[in-house]
């Protein structure tokens, strides 16, 4: 079921193309941070950064690349906390491992605001949902489809609430566990 992911910027191998590929995703950061995502130019990162708009159409052909990878980069973060914490809590069983997911992915939602809202998008979920398949190998049913759809309960659910509501709250955390407890029991 594991498909390779594709991503329409050019990651780059060498150490300094790789500080200003950094550069333009620290200022990209910035700028959704305080502007938006409408508001993400090559032109504004150009002049915000002090790079030239052809270096950075050299890593990112595109506006939309640029936020992809600005969503990937935050789809790491998570994923980095989410492996620390289910690395701290032992992993007993799957849900144990998913309720401290959820708690892991709320508290970097609404720490993380308004940038966090990324981990929501299509690439973003999909790079989380194949590290976490793969970070849970251990303690999942074996079934590969449930674990994938009780992430995906939780992306939908934690997502739609943060989108409607502007953070997750403890109740949304609540019923999200109670969500994913149900189907996992069924």
């Amino acid at each position: 079921m594991s498909k390779v992911l594709t991503y329409s910027y050019n990651e780059p191998k060498q150490e300094r193309s790789k500080a200003r590929f950094n550069e333009v995703l620290k200022t990209a950061e910035f700028i959704l941070m305080n502007k938006g995502a409408y508001n993400l130019t090559v032109q504004d990162i150009s002049r915000l950064s002090g790079m030239k708009r052809p270096s950075i159409y050299k890593f990112f052909p595109s506006n939309e690349s640029i936020l992809e990878a600005v969503s990937i980069q935050q789809a790491r973060s998570l994923q980095n906390l989410i492996h620390n914490n289910l690395k701290n809590s032992g992993k007993e069983s799957l849900l144990e491992s998913i309720k401290v997911i959820i708690d892991v992915y709320t508290i970097y939602v609404n720490n993380n605001h308004p940038i966090s809202s990324l981990v929501f998008n299509e690439i973003a979920k999909y790079y989380l949902f194949e590290n976490i398949l793969k970070e849970l190998g251990d303690v999942h049913t074996g079934n590969e489809n449930k674990t994938r759809f009780v992430l995906s309960i939780i992306n939908s659910c934690l997502g739609d609430f943060y989108y409607s509501e502007g953070a997750i709250s403890p109740r949304c955390v609540s019923e999200t566990k109670k969500a994913c407890l149900l189907y996992l029991s069924s």
